[in-house]
């Protein structure tokens, strides 16, 4: 198949360096202008939308700046592409009615991707929770946003720039899906946030929210600004409670105040980003696979009514 990649940064790099090594697909990244540094992966390169159309890809990935996300999306829509489009949908509603009406006029499959519905600790935890019902979750993520991407000044990347969909909100929204994946349908997202320190231009830097479900309430904390970085979830049940660090893979059950067990799962970042190309390419002919367009627009939503109501 012939794959266009729409973005070339660290997440488009990071796929199509997964696909070279274990595909056999013709991959192309279509860069706007020509460049005096040709893509590192040796990718052939397209400058002109003319060429794209010439080339009719049959899968799109988009991996470009948030901002950017939904109108990539329509314009490979429209090309009949089967789209991968790299969490979140979007930076806010623009276009998106536009964007789901194509889709679903066109029966074109789609996937959000959220990478982390395949971390080891959210699989077990999606396992663990088939037969138990949790009374209380809580969800941490910090971390200090210049080194997300050594080499480069991070007030020069999208996430730091609210108009180009930065911003803890949207940018760590994993938190929030896999929530959603492990728990059900989120009835409400409150809370607050804020730029509180110097790392971004002007997006949000920390997020404080509680997420409800019908039977359930869900504490997370996100935030960007932090030296001592946490990446763990916390599920209280009636009986016990269980600790999933997601940064070492490690899970801890315990009881009536004592640790009871501890044991660690097998943890390698790019695996779940492996397994989320692989679950991909089993699903490529299949509109209705896990996170597709229509069930995480959903989520989509519910995150963009509680960045609106509080800013």
């Amino acid at each position: 198949m012939k794959i266009i990649f729409f973005g070339m940064g660290s997440i488009g790099h990071r796929h199509a360096g997964i696909l070279l090594k274990n595909y056999n697909h013709d991959l192309y990244a279509y860069r706007s202008g020509v460049s005096d540094k040709p893509n590192s992966l040796g990718i052939k390169e397209l400058n002109t939308w003319d060429e794209v159309e010439k080339l009719k890809p049959d899968i799109a990935f988009i991996t470009n700046p948030t901002s950017l996300h939904i109108e990539t999306a329509i314009k490979c829509a429209l090309l009949d592409c089967k789209l991968f489009i790299e969490k979140p949908i979007g930076k806010d509603l623009t276009d998106l009615d536009k964007l789901i009406e194509i889709v679903k006029n066109k029966k074109l499959v789609t996937y959000i991707a959220y990478n982390r519905r395949f971390h080891p600790v959210i699989k077990y935890l999606k396992d663990f929770l088939k037969d138990k019902q949790p009374i209380h979750v809580k969800v941490v993520n910090t971390s200090f946003y210049p080194n997300w991407r050594e080499g480069r000044n991070h007030l020069d990347i999208y996430s730091a720039k609210k108009e180009m969909g930065g911003g803890v909100i949207l940018d760590m929204s994993h938190e929030i899906d896999y929530i959603s994946y492990l728990l059900g349908e989120i009835k409400e997202i409150k809370g607050s946030f804020s730029k509180r320190g110097n790392l971004t231009l002007d997006a949000e830097d920390y997020a404080d929210m509680i997420v409800e479900f019908e039977n359930s309430l869900v504490d997370i904390h996100i935030d960007i600004i932090s030296k001592s970085p946490q990446w763990y979830i916390q599920i209280d049940f009636t009986d016990l409670t269980i600790l999933g660090d997601l940064s070492s893979g490690e899970i801890k059950e315990f009881k009536d105040g004592k640790l009871e067990k501890t044991f660690s799962l097998d943890y390698d970042r790019d695996q779940t980003f492996k397994e989320q190309l692989k679950y991909f390419f089993d699903n490529i002919d299949n509109p209705n696979m896990m996170n597709n367009l229509q069930e995480a627009e959903v989520i989509y939503r519910k995150i963009l009514e509680f960045k609106n109501k509080n800013e």
